[in-house]
Parts: C-alpha cells; structure tokens; sequence
C-alpha cells in the first residue's frame, strides 16, 4: 500500500490561481494512475484560514475523486481549519496528534497538524509510548533545525520546530514535512515542497512523495505545474566581445535548470545583471536575445539597474583578471561566507570606483 503526500499548495480562489489547483489535480490523476488512494497534505492546504472550503469540496467530489480519500493536516497558514467546516465524506482533517496505521502494514504514522504553541519534540514525546523505534513516520508542518533550512522572508521566526535531538531520540523511520517550499532530502527528513511554485523566489521542476508503507521508502514524483519558475543572476564585465559571452552564460544557465525541450515553454525566468557594461543598450538587447524562445515572469524586462556604463579599456583589462583569479579559487563557501560572484562584485566596485 502506497500514500501521496503533499503540502503548501495554498489554494486560493480558483479564479485567482488556476495553476495551484492544476498541480493538486496532476498529483491526482498521477495517483489514479498508480493506483493510490489516499493523499495526506502536510499543512497549509489553504493560503488562509476559514477560505475557500466550498471550492475544495467541491473539487473533491467530482466523480473521479470520489473514491480517492484526503487526509489534511492544518498548517500555520490554516490553522483554524477543522472538520466542521468540510462536510465531504472522502475528507479528513486532523486537528490533533494522531497515531495511525493502514493495515495490513505494521508502519505508524504520527500525523501531526501544526500547534503554533508547541515544538514537534514535546508533541512526539506525548506519544512515544505508540511509537517503537525504526517502525513509524512522522508527517507534520515546521521547521526541521537540525539540518535543511531555507529561511522564507515572508515568514520570519520558528514555526513548530523538530532538532536533530528529537530524532536522534525518538527514531522515527522517517519524517516528511510541510512549511519550507523548496524540496529537500537530507537523511531520514525529507520536505515534500511546495507542488506549484508561488511566486518566481519558488524555483525549478515542483514535486510530490509517495511513501510505500510495506518499506517506508520514499519516492519523489515530478508535479507537472502550469509554470516553473527560474530566478537568475549574473555578474557582467566589459569585454572585449561582450555579447558572445553573455551568451554563453546564458546558454549554460538554461542548461543547468535540467529541463528538457517539452519543458521549456512553461518555464517563467526573472533575470538580473549586475556589473559593468561599455553598452548597456546592447546589452539589454543581447540578453533578451540569449533567452530567446523563453517568457519572462509577468513579462517583466531583464533588469540591468546594477549594471554601469565604463568604456575604459585599462579598467576592463585589470577587472577581467581579477574575474580569471577569483573564478580560479578554490573557495567553498559557508552559509554565512560570500559566494564568487558576491567577491567578484567587490572587486569590481574598488576597480571601478577608486
């Protein structure tokens, strides 16, 4: 027996953003192809508490659905959903701690809504008396401190946190949660992501797991969302034949996204340069050239409001070998440590502006 799982779809109305109940119907008829019945939603279903209940219900008993079942976590974002306000019989929501098994399977999973006054250690401790090492699964919504963090700006702060502790502690087999939008894998902790990219900070292909209950094994499966975001930046010098390496830069950028050719027309890229430029006009021209066949996201131009105008060959000389030297470091940077582009910028501000 197999689960979907998912999280921080954040629906909307429908009309506001059709993308975000494409992905959730993707996920859906990719579990009618697999043959999977029941999909659990890690929190934050809903962008808002108390909206937009009567659309999902409705959604979700539309005759292909029906025999499909939803298990829906609340998260920080609707907190306040409780069963009162869904009357479909194909969902269920959990508002507290609930241990539960699908037979024939001896996993447990801990199903754990978000509890903005608790951490997702003291709620584990409540009930590990239900919880054997090694045989159970923690689903919840939060923050894993003790390794994968991606700070969300619009969301300052520790929401329901797990440590390393807790699952050094505890043992669980595994645990895959909501709350940080980016995908990630990172031992036995794995966030599920976002499975529609909100915003373009929202980047790459978006996904779903699925969680074989005979194994505990995890498998990610791609959502194909109406759009996949890039958000891009580069660092430009005065070259000598500075549109051919603008595209070069360019050609490898796209490249690295992994996208194949069928891909590409939904993709929605936000560029910006930063630097020093002999033409800035050409510039702009070569660059919405490089990304060709490509939208831009909201059709915004490629912004060049840090790129400067110098045509002084001396200058352009002495930046391009610092350019050489620093791409040629062996610089590992920290989470708190510039990266090479952030040092190249440096430099180029003593060069340019002695």
């Amino acid at each position: 027996m197999k689960l979907a799982i998912t999280a921080d779809v954040h629906l909307t109305a429908r009309e506001a953003h059709p993308e975000r109940y494409h992905a959730l119907e993707d996920i859906l008829q990719q579990m009618l192809q697999l043959e999977i019945r029941t999909l659990v939603v890690a929190g934050d279903l809903f962008d808002q508490s108390s909206r937009n209940y009567a659309e999902f219900e409705r959604f979700c008993q539309r005759p292909e659905y029906r025999a499909l079942r939803f298990i829906l976590l609340p998260g920080n974002h609707d907190a306040l959903m409780s069963r009162e306000f869904i009357s479909a019989e194909n969902v269920e929501v959990i508002s507290e701690p609930t241990v539960r098994t699908f037979a024939p399977s001896p996993l447990r999973l801990l199903l754990l809504p978000y509890k903005a006054e608790k951490t997702m250690g003291e709620v584990v401790a409540e009930c590990s008396d239900e919880l054997p090492e090694n045989t159970w699964v923690l689903i919840g919504h939060g923050d894993w401190s003790g390794g994968i963090r991606v700070p969300n700006p619009l969301e300052p702060g520790v929401y329901m946190p797990l440590t390393r502790a807790d699952v050094e502690t505890f043992r669980p087999h595994r645990v895959i949660l909501g709350h940080i939008h980016k995908p990630g894998d990172e031992d036995r902790v794995h966030y599920v992501g976002s499975p529609c990219g909100l915003d373009v900070t929202e980047t790459g292909k978006r996904r779903f797991l699925v969680l074989d209950l005979e194994t505990g094994q995890v498998e990610s499966r791609t959502v194909r969302s109406d759009f996949i975001y890039q958000n891009e930046s580069f660092v430009i010098l005065p070259l000598a034949d500075e549109s051919a390496y603008v595209r070069q830069q360019v050609e490898e950028r796209i490249k690295s996204w992994g996208l194949d050719e069928a891909e590409l027309p939904r993709v929605r890229v936000a560029v910006k340069f930063r630097g020093y430029t002999s033409d800035k006009a050409a510039l702009m021209q070569t660059v919405k050239e490089a990304f060709g066949g490509l939208r831009f996201y909201r059709d915004w131009e490629p912004d060049l409001s840090q790129v400067a105008v110098s045509d002084d060959l001396n200058l352009a000389e002495i930046a391009n070998r610092a350019s050489d030297w620093i791409a040629a470091l062996d610089w590992q940077p920290g989470p708190e440590d510039p990266d090479k582009d952030q040092i190249l910028l440096e430099a180029l501000q003593v060069i340019y502006e002695r």
